[in-house]
């Protein structure tokens, strides 16, 4: 049998699957997302979580498909988050960091838009094409799929429901560092 890992990383915790290929949950856990210092310790402790399940299950690398994470912010084809108000990151890659950590293959993409797919795939949109998910958590987000791909617009960010300027007298400061 292969395996692969499922991982989304919000802003207070971190909710962790081991899947098998076909997408049959095998185990599921999770970690605290530690925000501090810019979020640094975010993607060493997934890794060390991965690793350590892979060794209580006696898995071995030859047998993990891969990790496959959702993360609250516009996530680049090549893995590259340019900044997440909900991690404290700046600009990470992200993709290239957690392959280095467990020698494993890493897809990243945002969190919403692959909650979407997954849904497409396993979930409340099975046998759809077309669909858009809402996802509420620390933030507000959203995710498009159409005719079975997932929409993310010119920067990554098409289904970002949650964090779009509507105010022009907010007082209040988002994460992000704008008002609005």
């Amino acid at each position: 049998m292969r395996y692969c890992f499922g991982v989304d990383i919000g802003g207070t915790t971190v909710k962790m699957g081991l899947f098998g290929e076909s997408g049959e949950i095998i185990d599921k856990w999770e970690i605290v997302t530690h925000t501090e210092n810019k979020g640094e310790a975010i993607l060493p402790d997934v890794a060390a979580s991965i690793l350590n399940k892979m060794k209580e299950r006696e898995l071995s690398r030859a047998v993990v498909l891969g990790i496959g994470v959702g993360v609250p912010a516009p996530v680049s084809d090549d893995g590259v988050v340019d900044g997440s108000a909900n991690l404290g990151w700046e600009y990470k890659e992200a993709k290239k960091e957690l392959e280095h950590l467990t020698g494993l293959k890493a897809r990243f993409g945002n969190d919403a838009n692959v909650a979407a797919l997954g849904e497409m795939w396993k979930g409340g949109g099975l046998g759809e094409k077309n669909m858009v998910m809402v996802t509420l958590g620390t933030g507000v987000g959203g995710g498009i799929v159409s005719d079975g791909r997932i929409v993310n617009g010119a920067h990554g960010a098409a289904g970002e429901i949650g964090h779009m300027h509507v105010n022009d007298e907010e007082p209040e400061q988002c994460g992000c560092g704008n008002y609005g």
